[in-house]
């Protein structure tokens, strides 16, 4: 594939990211732009930013044209909502293939990202949304009641959860408040997602309502120094799996 910016060939390079796994993605070793996979800014350090962001491009020009996804050739558009901050540039493929930032770009917004979830913590603000400087992800997290399916949960053997536990990471939760916390993680492969509260909250949330790798759900209105505990739910290709569960405290 080519640089989106400067169409130049770009470079595969392997990357650790937050939930423990290794990840690649494009350099271009002229412009010093990356091309990533969608939401994958979203699960690295701000040490692996600067790593990233450490190449020294062959050109110092800055190409005036608008990027193109060197996956399907259609222009990206620059991110403008309150997602990225406006002093940080930020490009998305129409067709979710992928995101680029131009050098220097994915530091800026790692930092960005940190001082915006470090100061609604610090202030017990709640965030103005889930997504607020963290690139969006293209579902729509929905509260569900409790629906026929759970009950097909709850006969699931515990061979079936040890599967479930093998094929996604541990998830990361990220508390923004004594209230809200984000909970992250992968998967192996593609899959549909839901959480289900078992303890502290008596709610299931869709999570990836499309088969999705990277999985994050915001949950608010929780008690402070309260313990939850909660399972995952996978479908892959139609066949659903369900983990032991988890536990986190809110402060």
């Amino acid at each position: 594939m080519n640089c989106p910016h400067c169409n130049s060939p770009l470079s595969f390079i392997a990357i650790d990211t937050t939930d423990g796994q290794t990840k690649s993605i494009d350099e271009c070793l002229n412009c010093g732009g990356h091309f990533l996979p969608p939401y994958l800014a979203n699960f690295l350090s701000i040490e692996t930013a600067k790593n990233v962001d450490s190449v020294l491009p062959k050109s110092k020009t800055v190409p005036s044209s608008s990027p193109v996804c060197p996956k399907c050739g259609q222009n990206m558009s620059s991110i403008k909502d309150d997602s990225v901050p406006g002093n940080v540039t930020v490009f998305t493929c129409p067709n979710n293939h992928g995101d680029f930032f131009p050098i220097g770009q994915l530091l800026q917004f790692k930092k960005a990202q940190q001082a915006k979830i470090y100061y609604h913590k610090l202030w017990g603000i709640p965030l103005k949304s889930a997504f607020a400087v963290i690139i969006p992800l293209v579902i729509v997290f929905t509260a569900i009641t409790a629906m026929p399916t759970i009950v097909k949960q709850l006969s699931i053997t515990q061979e079936t959860r040890i599967k479930a536990d093998d094929i996604l990471t541990p998830p990361l939760i990220t508390p923004i408040s004594s209230t809200q916390v984000l909970i992250s993680f992968s998967t192996k492969s593609p899959a549909k997602a839901q959480v289900r509260f078992t303890e502290g909250l008596d709610q299931t949330f869709a999570i990836s309502q499309t088969p999705q790798s990277n999985h994050l759900l915001n949950v608010e209105g929780l008690t402070s120094g309260t313990l939850y505990k909660y399972i995952i739910t996978l479908n892959i290709n139609e066949k659903l799996t369900t983990t032991d569960e988890y536990t986190f405290a809110t402060p």
